[in-house]
């Protein structure tokens, strides 16, 4: 008997843990109690063995509306000022302001909070008269326990007698990246709403998701301009430098069912030549960061420097000037002009002038790629010695960077598999600070043919009205440009190409100035179009053939 009443007292002591969350040092003492008469053993053997607890299957379902208790969907000449939304579970309603979006825009914005297991709406009283609207909810609604999201639940009533039905839909892209855009706020004005982007706010709205998808429902008939918004601060409106945009080309008709746009390309504003920053590096060099589109501008002077040399790397323009002799003036930069001081120094420069090889191991038909750190204004060439195979001297030649005069390219007929020394005798170099070089020495190793690889580029379906650039880049650097220019296909070859991994990249390049433009909305200019391509990776004595189809 005592036996029997210790087993009920275990199996509810597990019922109770179950439903309670108690400890098993609980269940030990209600054990105590009704098998203390008995002994310990018989206690332990009960305890320490339960059996396992298990559950059931994963909640994988959303929260769902319970028809009986929420306001009815879909109504006509709707004029409650409460909508309740009851749901059969707990749940989370989050991030309201994004992902709530309200078609055509309510004058005053709806109060939307939850209670218990209800969302409960409280509308305006200033909704406009036979207007359909549509209450999308986003990814805003998620059970409590499992986060399942009840996906794009819609609520729509109509203040007239009538239910707008028409549909939209399309997709999102980044013009740069050609990536989906996502959060991106896509509007319909009225069409032959001059104007309308900057000033109005939009009678429809949607957002993409994470693949860059849309959709609008219970659209009235009539004609839209479609646009699409990075809105920075949320107002509706294109009006901040920082936002992208983009616009379907042509007016939209609502009056069919349903329609499908294709994509549209979302694109930044054109940087203009905008001076950030101008710094002091240390006498003899500066350093002025700006904004700038592609090409760079030609920096101009005011009043003209005896000697001043510029270059560009990236977004920085460096100038190198005599510290002796410092300036004092304005640079200007297309549109823009700043003052500049430089910094003078009284005495010499210690630091001594080197080379940097930037190339090292190379192609037998390829160029030895060597740097300063200043730019170099004298060079000569009868003091520079280049050698391979027990010294003997080969011929070579060194060609300047027109455009930055601290980078210089040797040629020379290079042997394969074989170290070339060279060396460049005191006074072979002066740079912009007056310094002569002691002796450098300098290695660079030919490398056999059959260490590199040959890369062939053929592209059709090209407009042979229009330009075209194509850039083969490794990560972001570029390592190779051609040009297809009033082709209907091209086909292009490069060899002494690296082993490793290549993107190519396409661009229609319609105003012909060797890089891709951004888009402008004043002036009804779409973004130029590219393509991203990623061929086989390259391996050595390979011919890799790159097919690529721009349509």
């Amino acid at each position: 008997m005592c036996v029997g009443l210790n087993e009920e007292c275990h199996s509810a002591a597990v019922t109770f843990l179950i439903q309670s969350g108690y400890i098993c040092g609980m269940l030990l003492s209600r054990c105590l109690l009704c098998g203390l008469a008995f002994g310990m053993a018989v206690l332990v053997v009960s305890c320490a063995s339960p059996k396992p607890i298990t559950g059931g299957d994963k909640d994988e379902t959303p929260p769902a509306i319970i028809a009986e208790e929420s306001t009815p969907n879909h109504q006509t000449r709707f004029h409650d000022p409460k909508i309740t939304l009851t749901f059969d579970e707990w749940f989370t309603l989050k991030d309201v302001f994004n992902q709530v979006v309200i078609s055509p825009l309510m004058p005053h914005e709806p109060e939307i909070k939850q209670k218990g297991k209800s969302i409960i709406i409280t509308l305006p009283d200033s909704l406009r008269e036979e207007t359909t609207y549509t209450i999308n909810f986003g990814n805003a609604i998620a059970d409590l326990n499992e986060g399942n999201v009840l996906n794009n639940y819609a609520f729509v009533f109509s203040t007239g007698a009538v239910l707008d039905s028409a549909q939209l839909s399309g997709k999102i892209i980044n013009a740069v990246t050609l990536a989906p855009a996502e959060g991106i706020l896509v509007m319909l004005h009225p069409a032959g709403a001059d104007s309308a982007v900057y000033k109005r706010k939009p009678e429809y709205v949607a957002r993409t998701n994470k693949e860059g998808a849309w959709s609008l429902s219970n659209i009235r008939p009539d004609s839209f301009e479609v646009v699409a918004l990075k809105d920075e601060n949320l107002n509706f409106l294109y009006d901040q430098e920082t936002e992208w945009f983009g616009w379907f080309d042509h007016t939209i008709y609502t009056y069919s069912p349903k329609g499908i746009l294709p994509e549209i390309r979302i694109f930044p504003k054109e940087k203009r030549e905008v001076i950030k920053d101008v710094l002091q590096v240390s006498p003899g060099w500066m350093k002025v960061i700006i904004e700038s589109p592609v090409p760079k501008p030609i920096p101009q002077f005011s009043p003209l420097p005896e000697q001043m040399l510029t270059s560009w790397d990236g977004d920085t323009l460096q100038i190198w000037y005599n510290p002796e002799h410092p300036y004092a003036g304005a640079i200007i930069l297309g549109t823009d002009t700043t003052r500049i001081k430089a910094m003078s120094t009284s005495g010499k420069i210690n630091e001594p002038l080197t080379i940097q090889n930037l190339s090292g191991r190379i192609h037998p038909l390829a160029s030895a790629l060597m740097a300063t750190k200043v730019p170099i204004v004298k060079l000569d060439t009868s003091r520079i010695l280049l050698e391979r195979d027990s010294m003997m001297a080969i011929p070579f030649s060194i060609i300047r960077d027109s455009m930055d005069l601290r980078k210089f390219a040797v040629k020379a007929p290079w042997k394969p598999n074989t170290r070339h020394p060279m060396t460049f005798l005191p006074g072979a170099l002066e740079d912009a600070w007056g310094r002569t070089n002691d002796t450098i020495r300098q290695s660079i190793v030919g490398l056999g043919a059959d260490q590199f690889g040959e890369l062939t580029v053929l592209i059709d379906g090209l407009d042979s009205t229009k330009s075209y650039v194509i850039l083969v880049k490794s990560g972001e650097k570029e390592v190779m440009r051609f040009v297809a220019d009033h082709q209907a296909e091209g086909r292009f070859k490069q060899g002494q190409v690296n082993p490793g991994k290549y993107t190519i990249e396409v661009i229609e390049d319609l105003n012909r100035n060797g890089a891709w433009d951004t888009g402008d909305y004043h002036l009804q200019r779409q973004p130029e179009r590219k393509r991203f391509f990623t061929p086989d990776p390259m391996r050595a004595a390979w011919e890799l053939e790159a097919k690529i189809s721009w349509n």
